[in-house]
């Protein structure tokens, strides 16, 4: 009787074990950049230029502090079969603009660089930190000599 027990308590140990790896196995797994781009709606909530970049005639850095309200409450959705979703939300800067325009999107291989195309026109943007929550990229454009670097950040809505 007291070996049949031990069997079972073994039993016991070795399932629990078991269970326990493949919880922990499922912890780790980190999703990759597609489903952390994908699987909801993306909002601009920063946006700065390195250097300042001539805003109406005034170096600006902050960007997104002279951006109106119609264009910071848009919405972005990436959807994993490789299209974009643009739309206005809830208040629109031209009434006669269409609520959504969509375009596309890929990853490069090494999944650094996201680039969208919409209206035939393509901007590759470098991705700097994407979390579950948050997305950061980069773009370079140089004007007259100058190098600026736009950063735009993201939250999840």
């Amino acid at each position: 009787m007291k070996a049949l027990s031990i069997k079972a308590f073994v039993a016991m140990l070795s399932l629990l074990a078991t269970f326990n790896m493949t919880s922990c196995k499922d912890d780790d797994v980190q999703p990759d950049q597609t489903q952390l781009l994908t699987g909801g709606n993306w909002k601009l909530t920063a946006f700065t230029s390195d250097p300042a970049f001539e805003w109406f005639g005034t170096p600006v850095t902050n960007i997104y502090a002279q951006l109106p309200a119609c264009i910071k409450d848009d919405l972005t959705t990436f959807k994993p079969s490789g299209t974009v979703n643009f739309d206005e939300g809830p208040s629109k800067c031209d009434p006669n603009d269409p609520q959504t325009t969509s375009g596309t999107w890929a990853l490069s291989a090494d999944e650094t660089v996201l680039s969208v195309t919409s209206d035939g026109e393509t901007e590759s943007w470098e991705i700097e930190d994407l979390k579950k929550d948050t997305f950061q990229a980069n773009y370079k454009v140089t004007q007259e000599g100058v190098t600026y670097t736009f950063t735009v950040t993201f939250k999840k809505n």
